[in-house]
């Protein structure tokens, strides 16, 4: 089976892969997972057809997450997606940023499981923010989800955006609506993804001790335990991406909290 998620809404791009890949490990629990970047890697979409056609006996399934699969233009490499159209056991997962050139085009036909994400605006925006406002238990007044509708619009990850304040206005316990001037006073203007930058320092070094020290700096910035683990998921691959799969699902069945899960995973360093 083919999964091609595309669109600039980078966050619910990668919130719906990070469902794809628990949903997998619900269903597949011995699932053996393969994750490449071919912006950073173009060749390496041989690696990803090496992966799919190697013959497993102690697996379950197989998941291969491609993200940026336009970027290696050989024709070899579409025939690699085409031949996996309609298997039920391995799951070729694609994500970019961007609609399909003219050669992928087929990914946006059945059988391919297509999905875009584009960036939210107007109506659309508003329906994303009261979601998630109800999932955090915001109340805000009908001035001050306007005026926060209207500061989401001047930013580009607009998706990155709402996340982030939500969950530091869920941190507040307010039991009655905020009001525009309440908001005001909170909201943070200067937002420019200081979580995203730390994130991918964790991910680019194995020394434990740094790990945590990142993680650490975060948290005494009062960043949200969700927002820092979907900024680690949105740059994860291989083993920490199947990692963050298992505390995502652990997190989602009430067994850890989210703090928990970062510190294990920021520990990983230590028992590689």
């Amino acid at each position: 089976m083919v999964i091609y998620l595309y669109g600039p809404d980078s966050y619910r791009r990668q919130k719906k892969l990070q469902s794809f890949l628990s949903e997998y490990k619900k269903k597949y629990p011995n699932l053996d997972l393969f994750s490449v970047d071919l912006e950073d890697e173009p060749k390496s979409w041989e690696k990803v057809r090496d992966f799919l056609n190697q013959p497993s006996m102690f697996v379950d399934s197989k998941v291969a997450v491609v993200k940026n699969p336009g970027e290696a233009k050989e024709k070899e490499w579409i025939k690699v997606i085409k031949s996996f159209l309609k298997d039920e056991k391995t799951f070729l997962i694609l994500s970019e940023g961007k609609k399909p050139l003219k050669d992928f085009h087929f990914l946006l036909e059945l059988p391919v499981r297509a999905q875009e994400f584009k960036i939210l605006e107007g109506r659309f925006l508003e329906v994303f923010v009261r979601e998630e406002m109800k999932t955090r238990a915001i109340e805000l007044t009908p001035e001050a989800l306007r005026f926060f509708l209207g500061f989401l619009e001047s930013e580009e990850e607009r998706s990155w955006v709402a996340v982030a304040e939500l969950d530091k206005l869920s941190l507040l316990g307010n039991k009655k609506p905020l009001s525009r001037s309440e908001l005001e006073e909170y909201i943070n203007y200067s937002l420019k993804f200081e979580v995203f930058r730390v994130a991918r320092e964790m991910l680019s070094t194995r020394n434990w001790k740094e790990r945590v020290s990142l993680l650490e700096r975060l948290f005494l910035q009062h960043e949200a335990g969700a927002y820092i683990f979907n900024s680690l998921a949105y740059g994860a691959r291989g083993s920490e991406l199947i990692a963050l799969a298992d505390y995502d699902v652990a997190v989602k069945s009430g067994t850890m909290e989210y703090e928990e899960a970062l510190l294990h995973f920021a520990l990983l360093g230590a028992r590689a």
